[in-house]
């Protein structure tokens, strides 16, 4: 009995050894499995960040993509005529739901003729295509595109400036009333109505353009109209310009 009693004392210390060494096994293994779990939060966490940085900066490109996308021109025009110049260049841009809204801005070329000096003007113009009506149809698989398109109004305002010294926005000193001529010889503020004959060539066959519009205008200005107000024996031809265009959409 006595030495069963001393083999149990000798077992004790053995026991509660091995039940330490358990309950640290455990604690290690907890502390383990929480480091791992931290350690995915962390990284989730972390390719979250990172996505939303990645999305932002997306959003931001292609913000400015638009910006300078909105900035390059729809379009060129050539002008001849028109009561702004002998030859005008300009580009343009088209907006609207249905692009029935442009805006251009151009410069022209005023020769010599009976004076010193040739000029250049300025103009700048707003435009309202309210219709397009299809003209001649190709067959194609999709259906058929129209190739000819007509518009059958083209209206709007445009406001015109010669660069030179030579005109004034205020009446100079010279002339004996402030009131004496009324009008800016430097501004003109014009209205016009005009259609438009629109082909439209096909991917395969594009160089420069992708539309090529034949445009003629018919345009008066405020001078013009006051003129005839006053003086109703002014024929209408002379109060009209005409004006012949190409406009080229690319």
């Amino acid at each position: 009995m006595k030495q069963l009693i001393i083999s149990l004392l000798t077992l004790l210390p053995l026991a509660t050894f091995s039940q330490e060494q358990a309950d640290t096994v455990v604690i290690a293994d907890t502390m383990k499995q929480d480091t791992i779990v931290i350690a995915d939060t962390m990284e989730q966490d972390t390719v979250a960040k990172l996505n939303r940085r990645i999305e932002q900066y997306e959003k931001r490109i292609a913000r400015s993509h638009r910006v300078w996308m909105a900035l390059l021109p729809s379009f060129y025009r050539l002008q001849y005529a028109g009561s702004i110049g002998l030859v005008n260049l300009g580009v343009g841009w088209e907006y609207g739901k249905h692009r029935q809204w442009e805006t251009d801005l151009m410069f022209g070329f005023v020769p010599k003729y009976d004076k010193d000096d040739a000029f250049v003007t300025f103009t700048l113009r707003q435009t309202y295509v309210p219709w397009t009506k299809g003209l001649y149809r190709t067959h194609e698989r999709d259906g058929g595109r129209h190739w000819f398109t007509w518009q059958p109004l083209s209206c709007g305002l445009f406001l015109n400036s010669v660069l030179s010294k030579d005109y004034w926005t205020k009446e100079p000193e010279r002339y004996p009333d402030r009131d004496y001529y009324r009008f800016s010889s430097k501004i003109r503020f014009h209205l016009f109505v005009g259609q438009r004959y629109t082909i439209h060539i096909p991917k395969e066959k594009r160089f420069l353009a992708k539309e090529c519009s034949f445009v003629w205008e018919l345009s008066t200005c405020d001078l013009y109209v006051v003129s005839k107000f006053v003086n109703g024996s002014i024929p209408l031809k002379d109060i009209l310009s005409l004006s012949l265009g190409l406009k080229m959409k690319i």
